[in-house]
């Protein structure tokens, strides 16, 4: 049989083994919407790390990232700056630890509807949130797709591929959940580091024999047409220092209020485990970037040369064209891994805020009925079905480079929840009144700068509608009154338990969570 046909049957084989892993916890997860949706609040800190991480790095950093650096310099690297803020990870997901312990939070919509005591505004959050998760998961898929039709040459074509990878990702989740979701990533985080250095390593020693890293470099020099990949701004000017800015803000708000990477925030099982992240997290960010940024910035242009026509394509072409089936195989699953682990992770936050946010809410609580806990799972695995359609659809349009799903649509809509997010954690003056025209404001920025106008100064959506969201919470904040009730539960009440080192006991845990789930007012 030759190669193409043993990367099929491998693909298939590591598909099934997915939805098995998922599926086996099917009956487990079905009894509790904590379970599905938290992992029972139990994750240790290895496990944390490496699903925060993964879900953080996505197709776009096996895929996307090197492609954009090839594209447009290595000023593009700045995005790990961004990324650094995984140490934000920790100060601000501490805090949401606490408050999901104490009153049962689940999403960000449970904390931001909770700490400005406004149920229009949970609404608001909940659809821009699912909203702008379909694009990026739609990105995941493309991403696999496109890289598995030319490792298998054409065999295994884009729309099966999709069709795989979309069947994979659905019944992963709708079987184990955020257990299987979390503990997944870790072995998908340990194989996609593996492969990052068995695929540099071996590239580097073949092509660049005699003067490993730095004999590329030396080609890429005397190369004009390659030279401007390792300048600043680069070969297309994007990423001076203001494009950096907003890779930077990118990086940082991807680390912290995706809803993915918020719900992370709930699921550790202790206090230390936020310690080990404090450095941890940081460190593999850089470290993974490190082996992609090798490949983008200096091995693609040193083998491939200059004027390679489809960018997005690079990685797959040197794991195929120039690296042995073996490798061609694990770059694919890591491929698979990366946008697999993303993909459930995001869908699994739009099932979560679907169902409990909007349809439990206020079909049940709002009315001052009880939502029977298995309901809540079935309808969560209902709607990540209606959810993968709609992706597919935007995965049929295929509409722009890849690393636009992220940073031109998602990431900037998503961003819009931080203000609102950090003021509600740590300022006191911070109010509904505030949150709502901070958010509506930066939301109707990056709409006008996304879709209808190009940004002024050379600054993108996401700075200008960031500084107007921070400037209408702060500013309406301070003409509106604060609820002291809010106050002393979400700011005053966790700095009590920093400060003393303790932690809530169970009971008292589900006897405030119960209460906290009570109807809410505007």
């Amino acid at each position: 049989m030759s190669t193409s046909v043993w990367i099929i049957i491998g693909v298939l084989v590591y598909s099934a083994f997915i939805l098995y892993h998922g599926m086996k916890s099917f009956k487990e997860t079905s009894k509790s919407s904590e379970s599905f949706f938290s992992a029972d609040r139990g994750v240790n800190p290895f496990v944390l790390l490496a699903t925060t991480a993964i879900s953080v790095f996505s197709a776009l950093a096996f895929y996307g990232v090197p492609a954009a650096i090839y594209r447009d310099g290595i000023g593009y690297f700045s995005n790990t700056g961004g990324m650094i803020a995984g140490l934000l990870f920790v100060v601000i997901g501490y805090r949401l630890w606490i408050l999901g312990r104490e009153y049962g939070f689940v999403t960000p919509v449970d904390y931001l509807r909770a700490r400005y005591n406004s149920e229009g505004y949970g609404l608001l959050v909940s659809i821009v949130l699912i909203l702008f998760i379909i694009p990026y998961v739609a990105m995941q898929l493309i991403a696999i797709g496109d890289a598995t039709a030319l490792t298998t040459g054409g065999m295994l074509p884009y729309i099966v591929a999709v069709a795989i990878a979309t069947v994979v990702v659905s019944f992963h989740i709708i079987g184990g959940g955020m257990k299987s979701v979390a503990w997944m990533d870790a072995f998908h985080f340990m194989l996609g580091i593996g492969t990052l250095i068995i695929l540099v390593t071996y590239l580097t020693l073949t092509y660049f024999p005699d003067g490993g890293l730095a004999q590329a470099v030396a080609k890429i020099k005397a190369d004009p047409e390659l030279a401007g990949v390792l300048s600043f701004p680069g070969p297309n000017g994007t990423y001076n220092w203001k494009g950096s800015l907003s890779n930077v803000l990118t990086g940082a708000v991807a680390t912290v209020v995706w809803p993915h990477i918020f719900m992370r925030t709930y699921i550790a099982a202790n206090k230390e485990t936020f310690r080990t992240m404090s450095w941890s997290l940081p460190l593999a960010y850089v470290f993974v970037y490190f082996f992609i940024v090798v490949i983008g910035a200096i091995l693609a242009p040193a083998i491939l040369g200059a004027g390679v026509d489809n960018t997005d394509s690079i990685v797959s072409v040197l794991s195929t064209q120039y690296a042995p089936p073996f490798i061609s195989f694990i770059s694919l699953l890591c491929l698979f891994a990366f946008g697999v682990s993303t993909a459930d992770s995001l869908l699994l936050s739009a099932s979560a805020i679907g169902s409990r946010d909007i349809y439990v809410r206020h079909a049940y609580e709002l009315k001052g009925k009880n939502a029977d806990s298995k309901k809540v799972v079935y309808f969560g695995r209902v709607l990540l079905l209606f959810l993968m359609v709609l992706t597919l659809v935007v995965v049929t349009l295929k509409p722009a480079y890849i690393v636009d799903y992220a940073y031109s649509l998602s990431s900037p809509f998503f961003a819009q929840i931080l203000p609102a997010t950090v003021g509600g954690l740590f300022w006191k003056r911070g109010t509904k009144e505030g949150a709502y025209a901070g958010t509506i404001f930066g939301l109707f920025i990056t709409t006008l700068f996304t879709f209808f106008i190009a940004p002024p100064y050379g600054f993108s959506p996401l700075v200008w509608a960031l500084l107007v969201n921070v400037i209408a919470y702060v500013g309406v904040s301070f003409v509106t009154k604060p609820s002291a009730e809010a106050v002393n539960k979400y700011i005053v009440r966790v700095d009590s338990i920093i400060n003393a080192g303790t932690e809530m006991n169970s009971a008292v845990d589900s006897t405030l969570s119960s209460l906290n789930r009570k109807p809410a007012g505007n």
